[in-house]
């Protein structure tokens, strides 16, 4: 199985536990948080939260259950931590027993679900994942760099967080809308969403309202 191939396999897998469970946790406050947030809905005994290698548990963390690693193994890492691309191919190392570099990331970014600069003090624990890197970088510039603004209370308060409409859209490899008046990019953003049989949880009032809440300090 090729690297990128994993990728396109976790990034479903992921989409797919958010579609059965909207409260999918990408940030805790608390590696020791991590497996009953995690495993919210069948936490169990055989949860181990793991060191990453020789990586300090204060840095980066894994969690995972039997089974399919693609749904049951995740990886986290501080906000404030420098290193979580090495600490997300030593993951799949780990894990998966693929031993890859960073070159073989080409056309991906090793990236936080939710941008770190919302986490209190880069203080909290955020799930990492490989990203398409130029819907990554267009998703930075627009939709993230506006929902960072340090005025925000949650940014300034709230450590959990749970995956919402515009990471999953990142994930999936969908371009952002350029604002909440892009009425053609939201549109074809709730096409996916309805696509994927999410019509009745409304994507265009969820995706509406957080531009519109996002991009209202400026």
């Amino acid at each position: 199985m090729t690297l990128h191939a994993l990728i396109s396999r976790r990034q479903r897998a992921l989409f797919e536990a958010w579609i059965q469970d909207p409260l999918v946790q990408v940030q805790v406050e608390h590696p020791e948080r991590l497996g009953r947030l995690v495993f919210l809905g069948d936490f169990d005994e055989s949860v181990e939260t793991e060191k990453a290698g020789r990586r300090s548990l204060k840095n980066v963390a894994i969690v995972r259950k039997p089974g399919n690693p693609d749904q049951n193994a995740s990886v986290w890492v501080r906000a404030g931590y420098s290193s979580y691309q090495k600490a997300w191919l030593g993951f799949v190392a780990q894990v998966y027993g693929i031993k890859a570099k960073s070159d073989d990331l080409a056309g991906y970014n090793i990236d936080h679900l939710l941008n770190k600069a919302r986490s209190p003090g880069k203080a909290g624990f955020i799930r990492i994942e490989a990203i398409n890197d130029a819907v990554n970088q267009e998703w930075g510039r627009l939709f993230e760099k506006a929902a960072s603004n340090p005025e925000f209370s949650a940014n300034q308060k709230r450590f959990r967080r749970t995956m919402s409409w515009v990471i999953a859209a990142k994930l999936m490899d969908q371009p952002p809308p350029r604002g909440p008046n892009d009425h053609q990019g939201i549109a074809r953003l709730v096409q996916f969403f309805n696509r994927n049989g999410l019509a009745a949880d409304d994507p265009q009032r969820g995706l509406t309202e957080m531009l519109k809440f996002a991009y209202s300090l400026r």
